[in-house]
């Protein structure tokens, strides 16, 4: 064995022993894309905080607040996702919306079924173009779906979008990983508080009831890693 070859081995070891990033996982990070609105800015951060001492990763930050795909006059997302994505070739990405798309499908607190069916056909195929957008470039795309709120009927609002997002970003071939049950308590209802990441209690949702708190959005981050690990542990070959 020649001097060099033993030397990469030596440091290779050392790597894996000591936790250390390698020569080749310094060169080629792991690199997870994140779009959507506020809450994928939010799942942004969380991944960030829990991959902070891991240089194999990198956590690309490519969502914008106050959007989401029922109306595109703030940012196009439909139109935007393959662009996006082309950038960041080869990544993994990540997806999540739902804090701005609340569905006008009510008349007086109940739901339309012409409304609902208005509302599902659009939205879905703005679901379909940007899960489709992302497939482009990205060899997987997992979609997060949106946590359980506070308010009852906009709970089942939300629920509703979740169906939406799982059955289109599926069949687009994405993977579905759902945020709901992390903050519900046994009987699934909203709660406020739960086990952070470090196994104390803390208040994992925002005061408005739709968001959550830096600690929330770390459990949903720490949550989802091991979905993160399996589509990277794939050959990540983008498409042509």
């Amino acid at each position: 064995m020649n001097i060099a070859r033993r030397n990469a081995l030596l440091v290779a070891a050392a790597c894996s022993v000591f936790g250390f990033p390698s020569a080749d996982a310094a060169e080629s990070p792991k690199r997870v894309l994140v779009v959507g609105d506020s809450q994928a800015q939010g799942l942004a951060g969380g991944l960030q905080r829990q991959l902070l001492r891991d240089r194999s990763w990198r956590v690309i930050d490519q969502s914008h607040i106050s959007t989401g795909l029922y109306s595109t006059t703030r940012f196009d997302w439909p139109a935007s996702a393959s662009g996006i994505a082309d950038k960041e070739r080869g990544a993994v990405a990540v997806v999540m919306f739902g804090a701005n798309d609340r569905p006008p499908i009510r008349s007086n607190g109940a739901v339309d079924p012409r409304r609902a069916e208005t509302f599902a056909a659009n939205y879905c195929a703005h679901i379909r173009a940007v899960a489709a957008g992302l497939k482009q470039a990205c060899p997987e795309v997992v979609w997060v779906g949106h946590p359980i709120v506070r308010d009852p009927l906009y709970a089942e609002d939300m629920a509703f979008l979740n169906q939406l997002y799982e059955a289109e970003a599926v069949a687009c071939g994405a993977r579905w990983f759902p945020s709901w049950p992390l903050f519900t308590d046994k009987a699934g209802a909203y709660v406020a508080h739960g086990k952070a990441v470090g196994g104390q209690t803390e208040r994992l949702r925002a005061d408005d009831g739709v968001h959550l708190t830096a600690a929330g959005y770390d459990v949903l981050a720490n949550a989802l890693l091991p979905d993160l690990r399996f589509a990277l542990a794939g050959p990540l070959t983008p498409p042509t």
